[in-house]
């Protein structure tokens, strides 16, 4: 099963309920949207994609389909950026 987590060279900053982060090795600039904010929140701590979209779900009025269709394309774009990273269990 893979979990997913933030990579540690990550600096970041919070502002409201957006965050702003940058990749300290490349100095790589972006923002997330409150959503994605909290999905980041989560990934303090290895996560699955199920693990997530439960809290999500909980969180959000969304569906389970959708929700995870999101989830799954942000950890996809997070992952392209090196924000993340996974382990196998």
């Amino acid at each position: 099963m893979r979990r997913y987590i933030q990579r540690k060279e990550i600096v970041q900053s919070k502002i409201d309920d957006e965050t702003v982060m940058m990749d300290a090795t490349s100095g790589y600039y972006f923002g997330l949207n409150s959503v994605a904010t909290f999905v980041w929140e989560q990934l303090k701590e290895a996560q699955t994609v199920d693990q997530l979209v439960d809290k999500l779900i909980l969180e959000y009025a969304v569906s389970r389909e959708q929700c995870l269709e999101e989830t799954t394309q942000l950890l996809k774009q997070m992952l392209a950026h090196k924000v993340i990273d996974y382990q196998e269990d």
